[in-house]
Order: structure tokens, then C-alpha cells, then sequence
């Protein structure tokens, strides 16, 4: 009996490995940074995760679904330092169409967190300050529901929750 369940976990772990590597989709390179967006189909558990492949350390942001759609892009300063440049936001009509967030390309930590869910929380002005320049508007015109992200014209990865949000 223990024998079925050693080989039942084994399957699950070998499944769950598969589905994971497949599930990371497609990649950004902004220099020397790949990154990549996981997007849950777990009904009871929706979030997102930023990873972050710099050349000093892998990191992975957790982004909860409470904003269901999530853009990104390379975007480089006005001095020249290539940023990841993120909109976490949602669709109502309060909610924050500006929610951006900056990671630094050459060390993967995260420069601008976005902030709150609602339209007073936006932080484009923020983001365009470090940037030295206006944040041209993402162009994504598909969005994936799942990690394989749908690219927008500019090199952008669109995404958006499989779950329905209420």
C-alpha cells in the first residue's frame, strides 16, 4: 500500500513539474533580465508572479488577483538604465488604470511597488519621474489568460485573470 502512494505522489510531482515549466510561457529580455509572468488557473488561489531572471539573483514577486490584468514591457530611462516597466490594474470603473511598477534590469530588485487597487492610487507621475520621461501607453490589444502571454505590438506580454473576479 505505501508502494501506490509513493508511485501516486511521484506522478503528481512529475505532473505538476510539467505543468510549471510549460505554464511559464513567454520570455522578456530587457538587457541582460529575463522575465517572465506565471498566471494561476487555480480557482481558490489567484495571483500572479513577476520572476525575475537578473544577473545577480532570480527573483519572485507574488501579485494577488485582486487587479486582474498585467502588462509588461522593457522601458529604458532617459540616462539610458533599462528598467522593467509592469501595470498591475483592474477593469472597474474606480479602479487604478496606472497601477505601474519599475524593476532595476541590472539588479532585479524592485524600484516603484504599484500601489493601491483604486483610480486615486495611480502612480504614473512616479513612475515617469525615475524614468525621466511619460509613460507611453501599453498597446495590447489580446491579453493570454494564461502564462504564455499575448504580445502586444511593442514587444509588450499582456495578461489577464482566467478567474472571474467579484
Amino acid at each position: 500500500m505505501k508502494l501506490t502512494h509513493f508511485f501516486t505522489a511521484v506522478l503528481i510531482l512529475i505532473s505538476f513539474t510539467t505543468e510549471t515549466v510549460a505554464a511559464e510561457g513567454k520570455v522578456l529580455t530587457c538587457g541582460k533580465t529575463t522575465v517572465r509572468l506565471f498566471n494561476s488557473t487555480v480557482e481558490e488561489s489567484p495571483f500572479f508572479v513577476l520572476k525575475i531572471k537578473a544577473p545577480v539573483a532570480i527573483f519572485h514577486y507574488p501579485y494577488y488577483m485582486d487587479r486582474e490584468i498585467f502588462m509588461l514591457r522593457c522601458e529604458t530611462s532617459a540616462t539610458g538604465k533599462m528598467y522593467v516597466l509592469f501595470n498591475w490594474m483592474c477593469g472597474g470603473t474606480g479602479c487604478n488604470e496606472a497601477g505601474f511598477g519599475l524593476v532595476d534590469a541590472d539588479t532585479g530588485k524592485i524600484r516603484l511597488e504599484p500601489r493601491g487597487r483604486w483610480r486615486s492610487d495611480g502612480d504614473e507621475d512616479k513612475a515617469s519621474k525615475i524614468l525621466g520621461h511619460p509613460i507611453q501607453p501599453f498597446t495590447c490589444k489580446e491579453f493570454s489568460r494564461t502564462s504564455m502571454g499575448a504580445p502586444g505590438a511593442k514587444g509588450e506580454l499582456c495578461f489577464v485573470s482566467p478567474q472571474e473576479l467579484g
